[in-house]
């Protein structure tokens, strides 16, 4: 392809005007792990890993996204306690879910498959009576099915998924003239509560990764942390922030990587920070070599990797060797 290089003006536009682009868009398979760790460990605590799939296709117009997770490890091992097991019970029952996507790749969190996901509860509590029989698991069962039959409550539940937050945050918004903008960034860091709000600092980098991805950053204000991460053993005032780095493919700009951290600490009388908790959060794109053959469209914003050109002077002589690449 012919080198092209646009006004720095032109690529403002094209970057504050992203869309999917879901011509020839394909399943996208994710590792996704989630690691707690405490004060100073080096080794997490807690950790999650599963696998989620993403399909999107349009219909009458509309996006519809199907989402799945599967093949659940607690602490890098299959669900054998009972509480992992149930665990796992509602996760196969639930997904694989439907939700409406719309061109910013924002969800409407509508699960547009309900009846579906009772009639796998149904199947799924059938082989999990014929293992385990109690009273208590009998009381958790009319429990869920209450909240399952409500649509809206099920629907709220998903709000509780750091998956479900990272992924549908928006990314694609408009930067304005210097690709930042101020924004919030909606977790559920607290379980089973409603996510919290961090406001901060969002970035769109124009200068296109080698693996064929743009890059967006989210970097949180510190806060205040909740009195749920207090420790007893002493009284220090605990902070909190979230870095978070997502990485969205060149050609359908639809999310390929995530990572994020949060942490909540406390701080010495220098102001060095004292770790209390912490928790990773990493999600990667398996199938990816789709990319490698791949071309940008001219009409891409990373068709120049971001270059700009300058004008000639007054002179009349082009300058060549200036390329505004900050602005």
């Amino acid at each position: 392809m012919e080198e092209i290089r646009l006004s720095k003006k032109e690529i403002q536009n094209r970057l504050n005007n992203m869309r999917i682009q879901p011509d020839n868009f394909t399943l996208r398979k994710y590792q996704v792990s989630v690691k707690y760790f405490s004060d100073n460990e080096e080794s997490p605590s807690k950790r999650i890993d599963y696998e989620v799939t993403a399909d999107l296709n349009i219909e009458d117009g509309k996006g519809i996204l199907t989402i799945n997770k599967e093949n659940v490890f607690y602490n890098q091992h299959n669900p054998d306690l009972i509480n992992e097991v149930i665990a796992n019970t509602i996760l196969k029952s639930t997904y694989p879910i439907k939700t409406h996507l719309n061109e910013k790749g924002i969800s409407s969190n509508e699960i547009l498959n309900h009846t579906e996901i009772i009639e796998r509860w149904n199947h799924e509590k059938k082989l999990l009576g014929e293992k385990y029989s109690s009273s208590d698991l009998e009381t958790f069962f009319n429990t869920f099915e209450q909240k399952l039959s409500h649509k809206e409550k099920l629907e709220k539940n998903l709000q509780y998924d750091w998956f479900w937050n990272l992924f549908f945050h928006p990314k694609l918004i408009n930067y304005g003239e210097r690709r930042t903008a101020e924004g919030n960034l909606l977790l559920s860091v607290i379980p089973y509560h409603n996510p919290l709000q961090f406001p901060g600092i969002q970035k769109i980098e124009k200068i296109p990764t080698k693996y064929h991805s743009f890059v967006v950053h989210f970097e949180s204000r510190e806060l205040p942390a909740p009195s749920y991460f207090k420790n007893q053993s002493h009284d220090l005032s605990l902070f909190m922030s979230l870095n978070v780095t997502f990485d969205i493919d060149l050609y359908h700009h639809f999310p390929m990587h995530i990572e994020a951290e949060f942490e909540v600490y406390s701080k010495d009388r220098l102001g060095n920070k004292i770790p209390a908790r912490k928790v990773l959060f990493s999600m990667y794109q398996v199938n990816s070599d789709e990319y490698k053959a791949k071309t940008l469209d001219r009409s891409s914003p990373f068709i120049t990797g971001g270059l700009v050109k300058l004008p000639p002077n007054k002179w009349g002589f082009d300058n060549f060797e200036r390329i505004e690449n900050d602005w």
